[in-house]
């Protein structure tokens, strides 16, 4: 049993330190930086704009400067939440065997989580493919033709 329990420690020696400068390193420094990373995902959250023209592909705003974006940043933050998943359903499962009682239960809850985002996991990548078979985005317009702008007017006015 106390070897079980010196395992548990050298495990979460080598895991957390990692896991907290991660997570400090993700956390913006100002409520000014976290307001523009607020307003980034609002903008690419947004529809884009109907135009009657079928030849122009919707403007995306540019990235913010420093701000990791796309694929390759959602994937290592989905594989860093499961790791850390993981390896809770880990200790848990260490400190389940060692001492039992109210950590089986707790084995149990982090084990469920995990299943639940494996499950999660696996849906979005089933929407991914699904999204690049069916989503066909519009060419872009060449830079020397002008942009068209839709002015509506109403009867009354």
């Amino acid at each position: 049993m106390p070897v079980l329990i010196l395992l548990a420690v050298v495990w979460a020696v080598v895991l957390v330190p990692p896991y907290l400068r991660s997570r400090g390193a993700a956390r913006p420094g100002s409520s000014v930086s976290s307001f523009r990373q607020g307003l980034d995902v609002l903008g690419q959250s947004a529809p884009p704009a109907v135009s009657t023209s079928a030849s122009f592909a919707p403007v995306r705003p540019a990235p913010a400067a420093g701000t990791p974006r796309g694929r390759p940043a959602v994937r290592k933050r989905r594989r860093d939440v499961l790791f850390t998943v993981a390896g809770a359903a880990g200790f848990t499962l260490l400190l389940a065997l060692a001492f039992g009682g109210i950590f089986v239960l707790a084995h149990l809850a982090v084990d469920a989580a995990l299943a639940g985002y494996v499950y999660l996991l696996v849906q979005l990548r089933k929407l991914a493919t699904e999204q690049t078979q069916k989503v066909r985005y519009l060419p872009t317009p060449p830079a020397s033709q002008p942009r068209l702008v839709t002015v509506r007017r109403s009867a009354s006015g």
